[in-house]
């Protein structure tokens, strides 16, 4: 519970603002956690292809990217996938799907960018 703790924190710390743990039962590379950040996203990226669209994509490579690279200093596997975000948002208890499939949170509703899911096989409690 405490590294899972310390990673939210760096997520946060990086700029995600919603972070979430959950447990990958087929990850056939032995990673048994994801970690699934989300930005607030003005813009909905895959409908303004603009800067404005585009900065909570970019914000959210630079938090997975750097996430991901602390992960291995700490001396386990960590990548990045493009995994189902959004579903692995929900099982990591950020928000519920809309009838659309895209992620509804609490706190910014459907106005939030899912970025890239690190696969790790760091020890973490799903929450």
């Amino acid at each position: 519970e405490v590294t899972a703790s310390h990673v939210k924190e760096m997520a946060r710390y990086l700029g995600a603002d919603l972070v979430g743990i959950t447990r990958l039962d087929e990850d056939n590379a032995g990673h048994p956690f994801a970690v699934v950040c989300a930005l607030r996203a003005d813009y909905d990226p895959r409908k303004a292809p603009g800067i404005g669209g585009q900065v909570p994509v970019q914000n959210g490579l630079f938090v997975t990217f750097v996430l991901s690279a602390w992960i291995r200093e700490l001396g386990y596997r960590a990548s990045m996938t493009s995994l189902d975000g959004a579903r692995l948002a929900v099982a990591g208890k950020l928000g519920t799907l809309d009838r659309t499939g895209k992620l509804v949170t609490a706190a910014y509703g459907t106005r939030v960018h899912v970025a890239d899911v690190i696969r790790t096989d760091l020890p973490l409690t799903a929450a």
